[in-house]
């Protein structure tokens, strides 16, 4: 049965992780599609050195240059311009994120292309495969050293489900002063999932969730967390002021043409945790 990516906060992302064969399926499309154009672009290079007569550019040089992109710069390049996928991914409804939930970055793209090498080539992803069959998240060896999981990314309904956060009671001057312009799509869907499951959680640790993703979230917004408000309610505000930057959807839920989320009492703030700036 496919896990479920869990964040360092606890909080639950609705989207299962990929099994071993929708992966590896994924990659044999990936490693013909790779091969069709690096070998049709070799070709065209090999006939225009012919024809201009450089011949300092062996047809071993630019064998070797086919290698190393087929190797390492289509699979990276892929999965950083589209943001964790490649056409295999695509096709199968896969993306790479970190196993936090957010978006794949550089470092852990070059992570994976490298130990790719290894671990699926020079091993014909025996390695590959035997560490997702072993990993709970089907991790490869290159996902646990970059520190991302694939998951299925059109099996998630509930993150599609649209739901308007209004401003809370006596902090919607507060919701306009708040720039969330840093604020990516995974990190709100993160606050979203708690948000909507606050009342499954016991009071100690609903408190030291919220307190421990509000303090996540600042750091990306560089936005402080004033001492007065509870970190949940902060929370609420910073989903609110993203729909409001988004537009469109707290109007609609104002005509009843979306949900609004339902109502959260707060729990109370644990003492001595809340951070002060």
């Amino acid at each position: 049965m496919a896990s479920r990516v869990v964040t360092p906060e606890a909080v639950l992302v609705e989207l299962p992780t990929a099994g071993a064969a929708a992966r590896s399926f994924a990659r044999v499309f990936d490693l013909v599609f790779n091969f069709v154009i690096i070998s049709t672009a070799s070709s065209v290079l090999i006939a225009v050195v012919g024809v201009s007569g450089l011949s300092v550019i062996s047809g071993t040089v630019i064998g070797a240059l086919a290698m190393f992109a087929y190797l390492l710069v289509f699979p990276i390049a892929s999965e950083v311009l589209w943001r964790g996928r490649t056409v295999g991914k695509l096709i199968f409804g896969l993306k790479v994120v970190g196993v936090d939930g957010s978006r794949l970055t550089n470092r852990q793209a070059m992570v994976r292309g490298f130990v790719a090498v290894p671990e699926i080539f020079l091993s014909l992803g025996v390695l590959a495969m035997a560490s997702m069959v072993l990993s709970e998240r089907n991790q490869r060896l290159g996902d646990l050293a970059a520190g991302t999981v694939v998951i299925r990314s059109q099996t998630s309904s509930s993150a599609t489900v649209p739901i308007a956060f209004h401003p809370p009671v006596g902090y919607e001057g507060y919701v306009q002063t708040l720039a969330v312009g840093q604020l990516r799509d995974d990190d709100f869907v993160l606050i979203r999932d708690f948000l909507l499951r606050v009342k499954e959680f016991s009071e100690q640790a609903r408190n030291s969730l919220a307190l421990s993703l509000a303090e996540s979230i600042q750091r990306r917004i560089q936005a402080p967390l004033p001492g007065n408000i509870a970190p949940e309610l902060w929370l609420i505000c910073v989903a609110s002021a993203y729909q409001l930057q988004s537009g469109g959807l707290l109007a609609d839920a104002a005509m009843g043409l979306a949900p609004l989320a339902p109502p959260m009492p707060l729990g109370r703030p644990a003492k001595g945790k809340r951070r002060r700036r």
